[in-house]
This record gives C-alpha cells, structure tokens and sequence, in this order.
C-alpha cells in the first residue's frame, strides 16, 4: 500500500512532536548542557538520527523546547491579564496585588517545566533567550503590573522613582522562588511546600512585601 504524502506529513508532524515534548522534559531536568540527545531519543521513542534530521542540533533542539514553553506561557498570560482585569476593583489593592501575584503562581505550577528551564537559561548567560521573541510575554506581563498598580498611582501613594520593572521583577523573584526552591523550603526552612497554608502565608508575605516596597507611608 502506497502512503499518501499527506500521511508522512502527519507521521513527521507527529514524530517532531514527540520529541519536543521529550525534549522540553530533558532539559527542564539536566539542562541545556547536562541532556543528552540519546537520552531524549530514548524518551521520545525514536532513533536520534532524526533529532539531527528534524531540528539540525542540540543547540537548535533547546532553542525550539524554549520558545515552545515560552509560547505555551505567553498563552496562559495572556488569558490570566484578560480574567485579572476583568476582576480588578472588586476587592482593596491588598486583595488585588494578591490575586495579581497568585496568578502568576498559579502560571507557574501550570507549566512547571517554565521556571525551570529560566533558571537554566539565566544560569548559562540567556544567550539562546536573546533569540526568542519573549517581548510579548513582557510586556503583557508589565501591563498587568500596572493595572494593579493602578488605584496607587491614582491616589498619588507611589514612591518617587518608582519604576515599574522592579515590581515586574520582584513578582518574578518571589514566585520562581516558590517553585525552584521547594526543597530549600521543605528541608532547610522545614515547611510543607506543597501545604495549602505554605503557599497562603507566603502569597500573604509577598503581597505585604512588594506593596510595603512601592506605597508610600504618608501620601499627601
């Protein structure tokens, strides 16, 4: 029987995705520089000849595992800015920066292999993140950012020299945290990470921590 080309084209579609997939799970775990290209082979189920075949490189293979998170997180954010303005005025600002900041720590615990392999990318100098297109997720990012912001800013309540990036990183900082470092917290801070009391307080620290980082203590 004679295959249709429109078959081999759904079987190579199929095959480049088993090995993404594989490899997003490789690299989440060892690394860029700790995955092998026979261990993702064997992952995916598939000869490493068309790994080579299919995405020319290890290197090129990290790259497209990247921005396929990366896509895959821009999609999850965008819909998290669309609910979290919809709900924005619904509670005070302390209710809000919380449901800002658990947003993105639910992003996080939805697309676990993201965290991970940021920390990677930054740990090798974010040389292969240079090449990607991560400006969209960014700046949907600061945008939610700002909204929350907002009511301060309005009020005049701001520090003087805010700058918006830093609350951007520091909801960065503080949500990678409880996602990377889980064994820190369990086993050095002996707290349950994985308790929905640890993940409570630590949202409630949080949100006392960046909005006591912006608000001013007596606002004209």
């Amino acid at each position: 029987m004679v295959r249709s080309s429109t078959g081999k084209k759904r079987d190579a579609n199929r095959t480049k995705a088993s090995i993404l997939h594989a490899a997003i799970t490789e690299f989440a775990l060892r690394g860029p520089a700790g995955t092998r290209v026979d261990e993702v082979a064997l992952r995916a189920g598939v000869n490493k000849s068309l790994i080579y075949q299919y995405f020319g490189s290890k290197q090129e293979l990290y790259a497209e595992a990247l921005n396929s998170v990366l896509n895959a997180i821009t999609e999850r954010s965008a819909q998290n800015s669309q609910n979290f303005v919809q709900g924005t005025g619904k509670g005070d600002l302390f209710a809000t920066a919380r449901a800002f900041i658990e947003s993105h720590l639910s992003l996080l615990e939805a697309v676990p292999e993201y965290p991970r392999l940021m920390a990677w990318e930054n740990l090798e100098g974010g040389r292969t993140l240079a090449r990607l297109p991560l400006q969209q997720t960014y700046n949907t990012f600061l945008k939610r950012i700002e909204q929350m912001l907002r009511p301060l800013s309005e009020r005049g309540m701001l520090k003087p020299g805010f700058d918006l990036r830093h609350a951007a990183q520091a909801v960065i900082a503080l949500t990678h945290y409880f996602i990377i470092y889980r064994g820190m917290i369990e086993h050095l801070f002996h707290q349950d990470p994985s308790s929905q009391q640890t993940r409570s307080a630590w949202l409630d620290y949080c949100t006392n921590m960046l909005i006591g980082n912006l608000q001013l203590e007596n606002p004209a």
